[in-house]
């Protein structure tokens, strides 16, 4: 099977069936209907047929090079014969273009020119195409022979791709050296166990569109490669690169091919990753049989220490937990403070609609208290005064809309654009976490991080060696210190007395967010959570997602205390 490139190059043909035989059709003209007759006695011109025999070969138009070809050759191969010569010739050299790159210099005996052949694995090739001629009755023809499949073929040789694909795969460690894969394709060993088994994926022989693909980059059919979490985000690292060279081999037995082009290949290697096998362990007991995710990451660097379940694999509209950043966005702008205050409201009206509060609560007070209890009623309102330019560019500083560089596989977290929330009430429900946006676990852990780190976020990353995985992103200043201060006081109070009080430890000072995503009026809500720890020092950032869980300050809390007390244990 041929890619895209190639088969375009390939099929290209009627567009230029008609210029060809143009160019044929005025030769004739010229020879036998000129009314000059100095002219009809003129001497043909030997690069005429090199020319057009290379435009057609840009457009692989086989059927016009083949008319351009000698009678006497024509009769010893057919069209279809000679069409699949340069077909297997360009499949070969992975060819996806030719063209002349100077002019045509001919004698009555050859013509030559250079020419640059396009490929997918050797880059571009240049070599000098001759092209040998024969003169039959008024005009030049080409003398073709097989050889002339592809620039830099001598007569007597054929083109062939040779591979060396490595044989074995690199290992992926967690931090501490602890092996999670091992073993070559088709018999990886993951001696960490299901703990991991999302995380690292596994390995398989390539299907459907993806045949094609490994093909193109040298492998040999059905080498097995890596699918699904690490095994296929680091598979050019894990697996290496095959080391392919372009020959042109002689017919005679013995006789050393010269090498045309060729690419280097690569040595699997090892990965170390920045997973610590207990915290992980911890993750994946407190997640148990629940359908979620969590993620847990290094505040200071935004390592990722563990990742269970669906944390890095899965996005869901993140619901208050988002409010983190619409508080963030209107303190930066000086729309709120932390001491304004808001009526009491079950409800707030925007745009003819009642926007309720959670399971219509009553609630509203200072700009603290309305956090720590989630007031839809009081943040609604408060994102359609920040507007929406200033939402959706403070969740693009947090990491939203962007693709994620970690090597991993991970689903953007997203919201709509501005102009996709023109209203108050579509503006409002942005700003509760709903109503276009989604989130994996990953990014809302880097929300928690972020405000942890003074308002300076560190783009996760999960991979400590070899330095080749770039993964990483420089930090980003999110909001400023005395803002990130500012969310971490009414964090502190969603853990102290509002909605996250399960998440509560005892010794330690806990900043956090619940998060009641509402997905469908038939299936219950998301539970999130996302936390930091302990204020003032933190240690360890978090983000739990029990999907279709319940209530985030019920279900998520309690799990994301004991992630968090096992990572401030270690």
């Amino acid at each position: 099977m041929r890619g895209s490139g190639e088969r375009r190059w390939l099929m290209r043909m009627a567009a230029v069936i008609g210029l060809v035989g143009v160019i044929g059709a005025v030769a004739a003209i010229v020879v036998s209907t000129s009314g000059d007759a100095s002219d009809r006695h003129a001497p043909p011109d030997p690069a005429a047929p090199a020319s057009a025999f290379l435009a057609a070969w840009h457009a692989g138009d086989y059927a016009a090079m083949y008319h351009l070809v000698a009678p006497d050759v024509r009769a010893s191969i057919t069209p279809r014969k000679f069409a699949r010569e340069y077909e297997q010739a360009a499949h070969t050299a992975s060819m996806t273009g030719l063209r002349a790159e100077g002019r045509v210099r001919a004698t009555a005996a050859q013509a030559t020119v250079p020419v640059s052949v396009a490929t997918t694995l050797f880059g571009r090739l240049r070599e000098e195409l001759e092209l040998p001629l024969v003169r039959v009755r008024r005009r030049y023809l080409i003398a073709w022979t097989p050889a002339l499949t592809f620039p830099g073929i001598r007569p007597g040789e054929t083109l062939q791709r040779r591979v060396h694909a490595p044989e074995g795969r690199g290992r992926i460690l967690a931090r501490d050296g602890t092996v999670l894969a091992e073993g070559p394709p088709g018999h990886r060993t993951y001696p960490a166990g299901t703990t991991f088994a999302l995380l690292t994926g596994f390995t398989k022989e390539p299907e459907g569109g993806a045949i094609a693909a490994r093909r193109r980059a040298g492998w040999p059919a059905g080498r097995k490669y890596g699918q699904g979490g690490l095994e296929e985000s680091l598979d050019e690292v894990l697996g290496g690169h095959p080391r392919v060279r372009l020959v042109a081999a002689p017919s005679a037995p013995g006789s050393p091919a010269r090498i045309l082009a060729r690419k280097h290949g690569r040595k699997p290697r090892d990965v170390v990753t920045t997973i610590d096998p207990d915290l992980q362990a911890a993750a994946a007991a407190a997640l148990g049989s629940r359908y979620g995710g969590i993620v847990v990451l290094d505040p200071s660097s935004g390592a990722v220490r563990a990742d269970a379940g669906l944390g890095m694999d899965a996005t869901q509209p993140p619901g208050s937990s988002f409010k983190t950043i619409t508080a963030s966005a209107a303190l930066a702008a000086r729309k709120v403070a932390l001491t304004d205050t808001y009526p009491y409201e079950k409800y707030v009206v925007l745009n003819g609609w009642r926007l309720r509060n959670f399971h219509h609560e009553l609630c509203g007070g200072s700009l603290v208290q309305a956090f720590a209890d989630s007031c839809n009623s009081v943040f609604a309102p408060v994102a359609d005064e920040v507007g929406a330019k200033r939402l959706v560019a403070m969740a693009n500083q947090f990491g939203f809309n962007e693709t994620p560089t970690i090597a991993y596989p991970v689903p953007e977290s997203t919201t709509r654009t501005p102009a996709q929330m023109p209203s108050d009430l579509s503006l409002g429900v942005a700003g509760i976490g709903q109503g276009g946006v989604v989130a994996s676990p990953l990014e809302m852990a880097s929300v928690a991080q972020t405000i942890a780190s003074g308002g300076i976020r560190r783009p996760p990353f999960i991979v400590h060696s070899p330095r080749a995985v770039k993964d990483r992103r420089p930090p980003v200043k999110a909001v400023g210190r005395g803002v990130a201060g500012e969310v971490t006081q009414m964090m502190e109070a969603v853990v102290s007395y509002g909605t996250g009080t399960s998440a509560a430890i005892s010794g330690v000072t806990v900043a956090g967010k619940t998060g009641t995503a509402e997905v469908g009026p038939d299936r219950p809500s998301d539970a999130w959570f996302i936390a930091f720890a302990p204020v003032g020092a933190p240690r360890v950032a978090v983000a739990v997602l029990i999907v279709n869980g319940g209530v985030g300050g019920d279900v998520a809390a309690p799990i994301a205390r004991q992630v968090l007390e096992a990572a401030l244990a270690g």
